[in-house]
C-alpha cells in the first residue's frame, strides 16, 4: 500500500506564491543600452507569454518535486505479526505406569489420569496465544520432549500423542524439575514458568528431593505443581467393593514446597472439572504476555521525486542559459539577397 508519512508537507505548496506576493518587487536601477538594430534580439510578444509560461513552470515542478520528498512517500508491506515478549512454559508431563489409573472422567465415561491429562492439557496450550511453548517427558528419566516453540498447534498435538513407557514406568521427579531449570538457564527471557504435573513422589533418577528443592530455591524459575489422582475410588476384591485412596502415594507435601520456594502455586486435581479450573487460575496467574503486534515492513520512496526534481533543475538551468531566446539574424538574409542579385 502507498501512502505519505508526512500529509501534512503539501500545505507547503503555496509558499512561493505567497513568498512573490509578501515580498516587495525588485526595481531595476541599471541604465539601458539603445542599440537600433536589436529588434532581432527581443522576443515577440506571444514569445514572451510562452518564455515566461516556461520560466514559471519548472520552478513550480521543482518545488512540487521538493515537497512531495519532504512527505516521505513510501511503500508498505504485509503486515507481520511479532511478539518479542512472550511468556516461556515449560509444562513437565508425568508417564509414568501409575498414569494409567482410570480413576477419572472426561466427558461423562471414566478414563484414565493420562488420557484426562491429554485433552485439559491440549486445551490449555492452544489458547495461550502470544505463549512459547515446551514439554517434558518423564519416567524412569526425564527428557525435552518437544523444545520451547511457538507453534503452539504442534506441541498441543505432540501432548496428546505422548504414552505410557516413553521414559519408563517410575517416577524421576527430582530430574524433571532439574531439566526443566537446566533449559532455562541458557534462555534470554525474563518470564519463565514451568508447570509440573504428576500422580506420584520420587522413586527414580539422579535428583533426590532435597535436591530438587535446593535448584528450585536458587533459580529464577517459577514452578506450578499439580498433583493429580482421585482421592477415592472403588474396586472389587475377593470379598465384595471396597473403597480405596488411589493417590496414596501422592507426595502433595514436596509438590507444595517446590511451589513455594518459587513464588509459583500447588493445585490438587481430583477430577477432570477440577483440572479444567486449575488451568483457568493458571490463565490467570500468568496471563499472556502481550496481545500479539504487527510490524509492517516499509520502503522508502524519497529518491524518486528527489531524482525528478534534480532532473528538472538540470533542465531549468539549461533553459535560463540557453534556450530563453531565438536568434534570427535579418542581416544574413539581406547579404544573402545581396548575392542572388
Amino acid at each position: 500500500m502507498f501512502e505519505f508519512l508526512w500529509l501534512w508537507a503539501f500545505l507547503l505548496l503555496p509558499l512561493p506564491l505567497l513568498t512573490r506576493w509578501l515580498l516587495p518587487a525588485t526595481e531595476n536601477t541599471s541604465a539601458a543600452l539603445w542599440l537600433p538594430q536589436a529588434k532581432f534580439l527581443r522576443p515577440t510578444d506571444a514569445g514572451k507569454i510562452n518564455n515566461q509560461r516556461r520560466l514559471w513552470l519548472l520552478p513550480m515542478l521543482i518545488w512540487l518535486a521538493i515537497v512531495t520528498a519532504i512527505a516521505q512517500p513510501r511503500w508498505l508491506s504485509e503486515p507481520i505479526p511479532v511478539n518479542p515478549e512472550a511468556r516461556e512454559i515449560m509444562i513437565a508431563l508425568d508417564l509414568s505406569g501409575s498414569m494409567e489409573m482410570d480413576d477419572m472422567t472426561y466427558n461423562g465415561r471414566r478414563t484414565t489420569r493420562l488420557e484426562a491429562a491429554h485433552k485439559i492439557l491440549a486445551d490449555f496450550i492452544r489458547r495461550r496465544q502470544g505463549d512459547r511453548i515446551g514439554l517434558i517427558v518423564y519416567a524412569d528419566s526425564a527428557h525435552v520432549y518437544v523444545p520451547i516453540s511457538s507453534d503452539l498447534e504442534s506441541v498441543a498435538q505432540l501432548a496428546e500423542e505422548a504414552r505410557i513407557g516413553l521414559a519408563g514406568e517410575r517416577t524421576a521427579l527430582g530430574d524433571a524439575i532439574a531439566l526443566s531449570i537446566r533449559y532455562f538457564q541458557d534462555r534470554e527471557t525474563s518470564q519463565r514458568v514451568v508447570l509440573m504435573m504428576t500422580d506420584g513422589m520420587i522413586n527414580s533418577g539422579d535428583i533426590t528431593a532435597e535436591q530438587a528443592i535446593y535448584l528450585a530455591q536458587n533459580h529464577d524459575v517459577k514452578i506450578h505443581t499439580i498433583g493429580v489422582g482421585a482421592e477415592e475410588m472403588t474396586v472389587q476384591g475377593l470379598f465384595g467393593a471396597r473403597r480405596i485412596n488411589p493417590s496414596s502415594d501422592l507426595d502433595e507435601s514436596f509438590l507444595a514446597t517446590i511451589a513455594n520456594a518459587t513464588g509459583g502455586e500447588y493445585f490438587r486435581a481430583k477430577s477432570e472439572s477440577e483440572m479444567e479450573a486449575i488451568y483457568n487460575i493458571i490463565d490467570e496467574l500468568e496471563p499472556i504476555a502481550a496481545d500479539e503486534q504487527y510490524f509492517r515492513p516499509h520502503t522508502s520512496l524519497v529518491h524518486w521525486p528527489l531524482g525528478i526534481g534534480l532532473l528538472l533543475a538540470i533542465l531549468y538551468f539549461i533553459q535560463r542559459n540557453f534556450g530563453q531566446y531565438k536568434f534570427r539574424n535579418p542581416l544574413r538574409r539581406t547579404i544573402n539577397g545581396g548575392d542572388n542579385e
